[in-house]
């Protein structure tokens, strides 16, 4: 199947009174229904300009675009001369994702939903996003036509929806304003913040994430334009840094020590820069632990932390420290040096474990069975409940931090 770059699907509006303004292309005016279906077999487009990739076509009139668009004078779809056998929108599983039914034509007007996006943000989001979701619908526009909507605005551009009858798989995204179109591929629906079957993500190379249960999910991919549904820990492994860019205009920067652990809350659309010198003296190890991204999939209990007479903050506050706690998650530092020992505490929740260095420790239960667990630096485990001693049978110092979860 030919490569599809994704764009930003499209939010519902209630349907409006067109706001035509003269133009021979475009000016707000919105074709009454779709093209005809193409009966020839017909070529791909010549290129004008063999250095412009995209899909570019010869200028019928003056004043009309040299992209896929609609003569207002006569509701004529100017392009879309190419047969069912065009090979840029030849779907080897079409309508894999299902049928949009969210309606066609002038009495089903969507709105782009990115706000505040600057021309240099709509092109990338144009040329280079492999997959969104916007107002609970997933889109794709064609490989082949993306050079059209790179004009569209970001900020609220307008954009009806028809069906292709041409090529199969396909439907036609038009904006009223400049009176251009582009093929998209409709991905599904988004059911309950997680994409339905046919966009679920374990059908890309490498897409797992690293572990999953009922409670979290650590270091689940995402691609490169995303947001963020579940709240977060974030576990850092190296010094470093970023800029988030969110699509209502506003930049947030970060900045991270090795070992710091902080609460990421669930965010908007974005996508994440690395400028050159972010990552600063501390280079990533070259084992290639980064750290974790821990997803809290429930909604918390914050009673269901019991200050039992063994919880570790209270047996051992000089090795146990709290970085913080909220409704879902309590964090603890722990830090052993070396031969030395946290006497008998207590968890009383499932917790995942993030060893920051190499483990090799002696525990030891209150009925006195002993057992001896060695982690690597960047390794981390899921437990659950658990009373023991912990002795560190290193000559450095041990440090992990413990994420409680509270569900």
């Amino acid at each position: 199947m030919k490569r599809i770059v994704g764009l930003p699907a499209l939010v519902c509006l209630a349907a409006f009174a067109q706001d035509r303004e003269p133009a021979a292309v475009g000016g707000g005016h919105i074709p009454a229904g779709g093209p005809a279906p193409t009966k020839a077999a017909g070529a791909a487009h010549s290129q004008p300009d063999a250095s412009r990739a995209g899909n570019f076509i010869p200028v019928d009139e003056k004043g009309h675009p040299n992209v896929p668009h609609v003569d207002a004078a006569n509701d004529r779809w100017v392009g879309h001369d190419t047969g069912a056998g065009d090979p840029h929108y030849r779907l080897d599983s079409p309508w894999a994702h299902g049928r949009f039914t969210g309606g066609f034509g002038p009495q089903h007007v969507f709105v782009l939903a990115l706000d505040k996006v600057d021309p240099g943000l709509a092109e990338w989001l144009a040329g280079e996003l492999e997959r969104a979701t916007f107002g609970g619908f997933y889109w794709n526009f064609a490989a082949y036509d993306y050079n059209v909507p790179r004009g569209w605005k970001w900020n609220g551009d307008r954009v009806v929806v028809y069906q292709d009858p041409t090529h199969v798989g396909w439907y036609l995204a038009y904006n009223p304003r400049l009176g251009t179109y582009a093929h998209v591929e409709y991905l599904g629906k988004v059911v309950g913040g997680v994409a339905g079957p046919a966009t679920a993500r374990s059908s890309l190379p490498g897409s797992q994430p690293e572990f999953e249960n009922d409670r979290i999910v650590v270091n689940a991919p995402h691609p490169k334009m995303h947001d963020h549904k579940l709240n977060r820990v974030m576990i850092y492994a190296f010094r470093g840094g970023e800029l988030l860019h969110y699509v209502d205009g506003h930049t947030v920067e970060l900045h991270w020590r090795a070992g710091e652990v902080a609460w990421s809350p669930a965010s908007g659309l974005h996508y994440s820069e690395t400028p050159p010198g972010y990552v600063f003296d501390d280079p990533p190890p070259p084992n290639g632990v980064l750290g974790l991204d821990i997803g809290i999939k429930k909604e918390g209990n914050p009673g269901k932390v019991a200050s039992t007479p063994l919880d570790p903050l209270r047996v051992d506050p000089g090795h146990c420290k709290l970085e913080f706690e909220n409704s879902q998650v309590r964090v603890i530092r722990v830090t052993i040096p070396p031969r030395e020992s946290v006497p008998m505490h207590e968890y009383v929740l499932n917790r995942l474990v993030f060893y920051l260095t190499d483990l090799n420790v002696r525990e030891t239960s209150p009925e006195g069975s002993v057992r001896v667990t060695r982690h690597k630096a960047g390794d981390f485990s899921w437990d659950g409940p658990a009373k023991h001693t912990v002795e560190n049978l290193n000559d450095q110092p041990s440090e992990a931090l413990v994420v409680e979860v509270k569900n």
